[in-house]
């Protein structure tokens, strides 16, 4: 592993930059750039952490020059392509500020975000805060709130049976983008581990990501711990970022392949035995052939 730019959170100046903002980067695309910039411009924003899983040698070389000229770009490389969770694992042991913000390298944040997320997170009940994303029409995207993931909820979203709002009972959509926009934070089962913030002693405490997730799921699984320990999980409406798709060079069925491992890993996790563990071995060739049915409309 190598570190390009070393720094601390209290020799930025401005005793509101209080954020180390992580960033995992796997053959992200132009997009990255973007996010970049976005993180820097954020007056919070005392770090960022970059954790490069992997990216072409072109790439890697100007963002280690980039490293080099600005004094709150931290690069972390030499890894090789260690996962999502363990990756950002490593990017937080890296921070050094009190609170973490988690950026997907394809969404660029608006002004004021992230001073709003670390307001919010930075509370003595450990608490994760996640933000609004938007695509480039400025329409809110799916898994920015969600609700329990279970087998039901999950066969029920990956069929097209889910529909909208309390009302619809046990046909209620897992993604909870369809339903009315909250006007002030609210407290969700499931936030989106694209933007989302908590402090670092809290996260620590709860364990961080469980690195058994390569990719997809570790946020729901995050969220999930949050709860189970006492702590809150929050959607914050003003909050915002956008979410630039198509960006990533990554194989579509390696991300769906992947997907389904983690969402097998999870049900399994939390299932109680035997009798969890048998629901899940039957639900288990379902997943995989609505998995198998993305990838090919995908092709």
């Amino acid at each position: 592993m190598h570190v390009v730019g070393p720094l601390h959170c209290e020799h930025i100046v401005g005793t509101e930059a209080r954020i180390s903002a992580i960033v995992v980067t796997y053959h992200s695309g132009e997009i990255l750039r973007a996010c970049l910039k976005g993180l820097l411009a954020a007056p919070a924003c005392a770090e960022i952490v970059l954790v490069n899983n992997g990216n072409p040698d072109a790439v890697l070389e100007e963002l280690a020059n980039w490293a080099g000229r600005e004094p709150r770009l931290k690069l972390i490389t030499g890894h090789g392509n260690i996962g999502f969770s363990r990756a950002c694992n490593l990017g937080a042991r890296a921070a050094t500020c009190p609170v973490l913000v988690f950026v997907n390298p394809d969404c660029v944040v608006e002004t004021g975000t992230l001073a709003k997320l670390a307001a919010l997170a930075d509370t003595d009940v450990a608490s994760l805060i996640g933000g609004h994303i938007c695509d480039e029409q400025g329409l809110e995207q799916r898994g920015a709130r969600r609700g329990t993931l279970s087998l039901w909820s999950a066969c029920v979203s990956f069929a097209g049976l889910g529909r909208p709002g309390p009302e619809a009972g046990i046909w209620r959509d897992f993604n909870r983008n369809r339903e009315p926009m909250p006007v002030a934070p609210i407290e969700v089962p499931v936030v989106s581990g694209a933007l989302m913030a908590t402090r670092s002693d809290s996260f620590w405490r709860i364990g961080g990501f469980d690195e058994a997730y390569f990719l997809h799921v570790e946020d729901i699984d995050l969220c999930h711990r949050y709860g189970l320990g006492g702590g809150k999980v929050m959607f914050d409406p003003a909050a915002r970022a956008t979410h630039i798709g198509g960006t990533s060079q990554a194989a579509s069925w390696r991300v769906e392949t992947a997907k389904l491992q983690s969402f097998l890993y999870y049900f399994w996790k939390y299932a109680r035995p035997p009798f969890g563990h048998l629901c899940v071995l039957l639900v288990a060739p379902l997943l995989a052939l609505a998995i198998l049915k993305r990838i090919i409309r995908a092709k």
